[in-house]
């Protein structure tokens, strides 16, 4: 009796597992079935990313390893690289010593570019949002957005056109307004001189002749270029950080008034940390696009990069040797570095900030 009981247990486990496992193998082949699909519907965008994506990559890091014209003429190895750093960066000129190169000049203008454009955009699309936002809630918010957003979606050369025209140094209107106040008019856009020397020329000194003329900061025609960037880049800095107050819960906020936080500590210690994951977003793009930055300085200062090289961004740097000068191999080696640049900088942010950044709300 015990027997048969044990023999009908075992085989009714025996019957359990063997539909487990063919459950299993009905799940493992479904879910089998389905990748295949996905990847086979993932299969054209996977095309187009290795075609017009990766393999222009790669192929421009197997160019810089070239001497390479308007076709391949000789295997050089790293002598672009070499060159780069060596030369072109900075260099030792017998009589005058120490010299900033033109690939150095054009990181310096890139990098004022950036410094001098990022914080305080970020800046102020913050204020203007938190404003808009808080103030202009139910007394056309969307007007002021649609206001804001205009010069994103605008053409940027026709915009660069009009900035060009304001700061004509004989008709524009930035001169019209000096000489009617008593100050004297500016070459806007043809003065290379940088801003440093030009306040020590102020105070009646000069600029010591042992250091580079190039670390003294920007020059007036990159100045208008980075209040181009400002003005049209703030409209989309406002629209993200706008999503984002809207959807801090009203709650933190009326127990933060009960407690008697003022409109400052209220900024500082609910909103700040809860758009923090916006602003974070916001810093990581507008680092990158500053360093890829390149139709601003192109309109601006025709293709040229003048005065004197002052308007020269690395982009604009990377496109004239390409194609003014015919160097393919040696641009290559350019835009390998400027992606290198441009990674090691979002690693560096993501390592130093991303810790400071709250998602949870």
């Amino acid at each position: 009796m015990i027997g048969k009981i044990c023999s009908r247990s075992f085989m009714k486990c025996q019957d359990l597992f063997k539909n487990l496992f063919r459950n299993q193998q009905r799940e493992y082949s479904i879910k089998k079935q389905q990748i295949k699909l996905g990847i086979l519907y993932s299969l054209p965008a996977l095309a187009l990313l290795l075609l017009f994506r990766f393999w222009p990559m790669f192929f421009g890091v197997y160019i810089s390893f070239w001497k390479w014209g308007y076709f391949p003429e000789e295997f050089i190895g790293f002598q672009n690289y070499v060159q780069m750093f060596t030369r072109d960066i900075v260099y030792i000129d017998p009589i005058f010593g120490l010299k900033i190169g033109n690939l150095g000049q054009s990181l310096l203008v890139t990098i004022y570019y950036g410094v001098g454009t990022i914080p305080i955009s970020l800046v102020l699309s913050f204020l203007i949002s938190y404003f808009l936002f808080h103030y202009f809630k139910k007394r056309g918010q969307g007007v002021f957005r649609t206001i804001f957003f205009l010069p994103y979606i605008t053409s940027q050369v026709a915009a660069i056109m009009v900035f060009k025209w304001i700061f004509h140094q004989n008709v524009g209107v930035a001169n019209a307004g000096l000489t009617a106040v008593g100050l004297p008019a500016q070459n806007w856009t043809s003065d290379p001189e940088p801003i440093l020397s030009k306040l020590l020329t102020l105070i009646g000194l000069e600029w010591p002749s042992t250091i580079p003329i190039e670390l003294g900061g920007p020059s007036l025609a990159l100045l208008i270029i980075m209040l181009f960037a400002i003005w049209s880049s703030i409209g989309f800095n406002i629209v993200i950080l706008l999503a984002g107050l809207s959807s801090i819960p009203k709650e933190l906020y009326d127990a933060a008034k009960v407690d008697g936080a003022n409109m400052f500590q209220l900024m500082r210690n609910v909103t700040l940390p809860l758009v923090s994951p916006m602003l974070f977003l916001l810093l990581i793009v507008s680092v990158i696009g500053s360093f890829e930055s390149f139709n601003a300085f192109y309109v601006f200062s025709g293709g040229e990069g003048g005065p004197l090289g002052t308007t020269m961004s690395l982009p604009l740097y990377i496109f004239r040797n390409f194609y003014a000068y015919g160097q393919v191999g040696y641009a290559s080696a350019l835009s390998v570095l400027l992606f290198m640049i441009i990674f090691l900088l979002t690693l560096l942010q993501r390592r130093m900030l991303e810790k400071r950044v709250h998602y949870d709300r």
